[in-house]
């Protein structure tokens, strides 16, 4: 399955000045799903106000704008043009044009909202919960809301209804509230033992099945007056239910697999959807059509009832460990199960190669245009002589991870990784040899400021100098505790180091001592490039991007479109700035950054040298990866 690839979708634009280039249309996970009765039009939410569309059933979607950025937990198509979503901080959006712009409804409250659901013939009687027992209740299609008493304190998660008078909540502490008065009166149970309830479904006025975690299925046929438990015989957290009125139902569980049933939920069966991924939210149409969505932006449909899945969405999910461009356009990723891929257009399209290794790739490192190196966990080393369209092994005698690599010239080149390892090669990485290090800490990152004078950092603020181009390694004396994750200089004197808990370090004489500098944020930051002798910029935890140019003295947040780990960046200036992360994450600048516009560098920020190197030119990979085991893309059926 070929990653990023696909060109329906081409890279989807969003706000402050991104572009998502994996996964397509984008990556944050989404916690709901809804289609309008036509089966065409349908919106899913998530988080950092997610908000996409589709309307030819799911085969393409578009970004709508939210005017607001917090998680967005549920969603509710009344027609194709109508519709509400809810989300945190007591966050209530509505749109009468298709989304082409939302409006907040006013609400007196600030709870977090996590489930909405409209019912009765013209879908205007209506119901939002949340937070502390909070339960709303619209009549007017969500023009206006008014509250009723729960009777329970318990964060409501999920509200289903069968008409005006039936509904059904559950959520924390195993609450499962129902009412056949249309809530004026709720009636509270707890059919899974205190476990949390995640989702419930009605079959019929009175039937309803509700899931929850550690495998808890409940089934009432009163109206929720009395529940039998139903073994499925698995301890998985359930998260999601849906049924249709002939009594077909699916649910999803946390580790990856649909369940379905066609005897009203008596009893279920699991059927595996390739790769596992984590679905939170299910919906159907009919009997046969369902979609559904989850983890790193995931959207799936069936046509058959749920026993087989499509992607309606592109692109990869594993981990993007680290990326490096050779110019402006050709660059290449590595990641989880040793994936690897390339692109010659500045990432538009990203061409996976085969690399003969399902180890987790860690990082990875160019000398010139052809000649590059990759380390990754179980000592794994991957070299490559024609840019990266082919890796062949390399010999590292170890089998500790490997955590990052440089290549000092076509042949010199060191790994480090866990336990304080440090491998020298000077066979371009067909043989390593071990250094010592003088320290059992996991050495994070390694970079040379010229060739003789070179930094390694480490966990427990562990840093570590040469000066003889690698030959050996003294400690650096440091007040700092904290975990470090990256180092990068600009120039032989300059340079930046990053880590736990927002550290930030500057060194102006190649690493000799360090400047603790004043933490821009708490998050843990995996990644640094030092674009000037007093800038940089460093991406980590919550979708972190952080930037300095005035030496560390402050340092501005970048805004950002995804609160995904982000744990790799490459900056060439202006806005050609790439990072990535977590489940596949890969964006790009469209626009140069801000808060402040930050100039080019004048130089390439990394080791430089006379010697002539070869010069990166677009290659395709000698052997693809034709099938990853992902799930398959979904095809649209031709109409006749």
């Amino acid at each position: 399955m070929p990653l990023f690839i696909l060109a329906t979708f081409a890279q989807t634009r969003v706000s402050d000045g991104w572009v998502w280039q994996n996964p397509l249309p984008q990556g944050n996970p989404l916690y709901s799903i809804h289609f309008a009765s036509d089966k065409d039009h349908g919106l899913t939410v998530g988080s950092d106000g997610t908000i996409l569309k589709t309307e030819d059933g799911g085969f393409t979607w578009k970004t709508q704008f939210a005017p607001t950025d917090v998680t967005l937990s549920g969603v509710f198509l009344r027609d194709k043009n109508n519709a509400v979503a809810v989300g945190a901080r007591g966050t209530l959006i509505s749109t009468t044009n298709a989304g082409k712009e939302w409006r907040q409804v006013a609400i007196d409250i600030r709870d977090h909202l996590y489930g909405i659901k409209f019912t009765g013939s013209e879908l205007k009687t209506g119901w939002v919960v949340g937070t502390y027992g909070r339960v709303l209740k619209t009549t007017d299609g969500g023009a206006t809301w008014k509250s009723q008493t729960s009777g329970t304190q318990d964060q409501l998660l999920n509200i289903e209804a069968f008409d005006d008078a039936h509904a059904v909540s559950v959520g924390m502490g195993g609450v499962v509230l129902t009412t056949s008065d249309g809530g004026e009166n709720w009636k509270k149970s707890d059919p899974c033992a205190g476990t949390l309830v995640s989702d419930a479904s009605f079959i019929s006025a009175t039937t309803i099945v509700v899931a929850g975690y550690n495998g808890c299925v409940a089934r009432s046929v009163d109206a929720g007056e009395h529940w039998t438990r139903i073994e499925t015989f698995s301890r998985a957290d359930m998260l999601s239910i849906a049924f249709t009125t002939e009594g077909n139902g699916s649910m999803t569980d946390a580790n990856g697999m649909v369940w379905l049933t066609s005897d009203e939920g008596t009893t279920w069966l699991p059927f595996n959807v390739r790769t596992n991924p984590r679905l939170v939210s299910l919906h159907f149409a009919d009997k046969f059509i369902g979609w559904a969505a989850g983890e790193n932006g995931l959207i799936l449909r069936t046509n058959d009832g749920g026993f087989s899945w499509q992607r309606l969405s592109e692109g990869g999910r594993e981990d993007v460990n680290d990326i490096t461009f050779l110019n402006d356009d050709i660059g290449l990723a590595v990641g989880s199960r040793g994936r690897v891929w390339l692109t010659n257009n500045a990432g538009r399209e990203w061409l996976p190669v085969f690399a003969d290794t399902n180890a987790n790739l860690d990082s990875i490192s160019f000398y010139d245009g052809d000649k590059g190196l990759i380390v990754g966990d179980g000592g794994v080393v991957m070299r490559t002589n024609n840019g990266g369209a082919s890796w062949g092994k390399g010999v590292s005698n170890v089998t500790e991870d490997l955590l990052a690599v440089t290549l000092l010239t076509d042949k010199v080149g060191f790994a480090v990784g866990a336990n304080g390892l440090i491998l020298r090669t000077d066979t371009g990485g067909a043989y390593w040899e071990q250094v010592a290090s003088g320290t059992r800490a996991w050495l994070e990152d390694i970079k040379f400021a010229d060739t003789k004078n070179g930094v390694i950092v480490g966990d427990k603020g562990t840093i570590l100098r040469t000066t003889d181009g690698g030959v050996t390694w003294e400690k650096i004396k440091t007040s700092v505790a904290d975990n470090l994750y990256a180092v990068s200089f600009y120039n032989e004197k300059n340079g930046f180091a990053v880590g736990g808990s927002g550290i930030t370090l500057r060194t102006t004489d190649a690493g000799a001592t360090w400047q603790d500098q004043e933490s821009p944020t708490k998050a843990n930051l995996f990644a640094v490039q030092a674009f000037g002798t007093s800038s940089a910029i460093a991406v980590g935890e919550l979708g972190t991007i952080v930037v300095t140019e005035d030496a560390g003295k402050t340092w501005a947040a970048q805004p950002g479109v995804t609160s995904k780990v982000l744990q790799a960046i490459v900056y060439r200036g202006g806005n050609r700035l790439w990072v990535a992360g977590r489940g596949g994450t890969l964006l790009k600048r469209t626009e140069p950054l801000n808060p402040r516009v930050i100039a080019q560098p004048s130089i390439k920020p990394v080791l430089r040298s006379s010697t002539r190197r070869a010069k990166p030119k677009p290659r395709t990979p000698l052997v693809t990866v034709t099938d990853d085991g992902d799930i398959p893309l979904a095809v649209p059926q031709k109409k006749p």
